[in-house]
């Protein structure tokens, strides 16, 4: 009867180191592929950061080239108003020169 017992004991300790491993094994084999699986991950997350980031570059660079050119149109356009008020001077004086000559010319006499 204790042999017999003895023997169970044997057999459920073998069966348990056995589980134990077979447990342990699959641990591993799922702690591997998970950790593959974070490399691949971390890699495509990487290169994705690597890319967003030089979008950024290229959109800041456009933002300061756009910037420049906003400022340079608004100087433009500044002239542009100054040129525009010197061309109405021009045009009123010139206006009223015809104006004037129109008159010297109603008061001379025809003849």
């Amino acid at each position: 009867m204790l042999r017999r017992l003895l023997a169970f004991v044997w057999i459920a300790l073998g069966l348990s180191v056995v589980v134990t491993v077979a447990a342990v094994a699959f641990a591993v084999g799922r702690g591997l592929g998970a950790w593959r699986t974070y490399r691949r991950t971390n890699a495509r997350l990487s290169v994705g950061l690597e890319e967003l980031n030089r979008r950024a570059a290229e959109m800041e660079r456009r933002l300061a080239t756009a910037n420049e050119t906003a400022s340079r149109l608004e100087h433009a356009q500044a002239e542009l108003q100054e040129s525009l008020e010197a061309a109405r001077v021009v045009a009123d004086a010139v206006a009223e020169v015809r104006a004037t000559v129109r008159l010297a010319l109603r008061l001379l006499p025809t003849g």
